[in-house]
């Protein structure tokens, strides 16, 4: 996938459920993710691998009942990629 199809995509409720297996199918896929939940050490380990298999991805602590930091984590992203082109919210 070139860079310019690449998108920049969030996955809210990423450390359980179908989350962290749509994470890493999507960053299989090229794309890179930014995932967020309250188990922080359950991103990291997802983050670390993701980009041992090449992928690109990052994590972000947050509480999807908090409407603050649903903000605070798209916020995030923006800041970090200049844009935001899919949100799932996974929670």
């Amino acid at each position: 996938m070139t860079q310019d199809h690449r998108k920049v995509i969030l996955i809210a409720g990423a450390s359980r459920g179908s989350g962290p297996a749509t994470a890493r199918q999507l960053a299989e896929e090229g794309h890179h993710v930014v995932l967020g939940a309250r188990r922080s050490s359950k991103l990291h380990a997802l983050v670390a691998e993701i980009r041992k298999a090449g992928g690109s991805a990052e994590w972000y602590a947050l509480d999807v009942n908090q409407p603050d930091e649903m903000r605070e984590f798209l916020a995030f992203a923006e800041d970090v990629h200049k844009r935001v082109d899919v949100v799932i919210n996974n929670a």
